[in-house]
């Protein structure tokens, strides 16, 4: 009678055992596992930061390269352009030339300035206006303030603006570069709107994101009056700020989103 509950006791402790055995081999395979993927992480790490240091050069390269070879065509343009008797549509073919080495010019003179971006310490930023502290930026400002200047452009052309912003919206990033992304996509629609579209925006603050979207409704000119540099450029500086922009050429719209700064 007394070896029997000795019998079980003796079974339930190497149950015990044997099931605390398993939990310790099931822990250190999870570990090694672990720790394997923390070496594979911190791999692929030191390979991303060499991709983006070779990225950096090659942005910085691109501007050193071609710069030289602007000016050179851009004063064949100019010479070309001085003789009398020029036909209009030499002349008109000429002006465009030189507006699009203007554009390339653009280009890259700002082309080093999106490789340091890429480095930034967005909380480092001074505060400024647009600013809501220490590397913060009020979108809602920037965007108006944007808007104070193009808002002549697109009057004179018969273009009209729609906006539903919400107030104080907070991104992580820098205000400068932020608004010169929004005047680069408005630089865009100013180019290729025709009299009677609506530009419309929306800025819509989330529980964890910032959206917003810029659309142009309304006729657009021919597809060789689009520069690819102003929205690619946006796109540079928004990706920096660890948010997305995509282009939907059919509709004209333009749409970003942000992650959302808690204050």
């Amino acid at each position: 009678m007394i070896s029997l509950p000795i019998y079980v006791i003796f079974l339930v402790f190497l149950v015990i055992l044997l099931f605390m055995e398993h939990n310790r081999r099931h822990n250190n395979k999870q570990k090694r596992r672990i720790m394997t993927l923390q070496n594979d992480v911190s791999m692929l790490k030191k390979e991303l930061d060499q991709l983006e240091t070779l990225k950096s050069q090659m942005l910085s390269g691109i501007g050193t390269s071609l710069r030289k070879p602007l000016e050179s065509v851009r004063e064949t343009v100019i010479e070309l352009s001085k003789p009398l008797g020029r036909t209009p549509e030499i002349q008109q073919q000429l002006a465009r030339l030189s507006a699009e080495i203007a554009e390339i010019e653009k280009f890259l003179s700002i082309v080093k300035e999106l490789s340091a971006l890429e480095k930034m310490d967005l909380s480092s930023e001074p505060h400024e206006k647009g600013n809501g502290g220490e590397g913060m930026a009020i979108l809602d400002e920037i965007l108006l303030e944007s808007l104070k200047e193009w808002n002549d452009a697109f009057s004179d052309t018969g273009i009209s603006l729609a906006l539903s912003l919400d107030d104080e919206v907070s991104v992580r990033g820098n205000p400068r570069y932020l608004r010169h992304a929004f005047d680069n996509i408005f630089s865009e629609i100013a180019r290729v709107a025709e009299s009677g579209s609506l530009v419309h925006i929306v800025l819509l603050s989330g529980d964890h994101s910032v959206k917003l979207t810029i659309t142009h409704r309304g006729n657009r000119r021919s597809a060789e009056d689009v520069s690819a540099f102003g929205v690619e450029l946006a796109r540079q500086i928004v990706n920096a700020h660890n948010g997305w922009l995509t282009e939907d050429a059919d509709t004209g719209r333009y749409s970003m989103e942000f992650p959302k700064t808690i204050q």
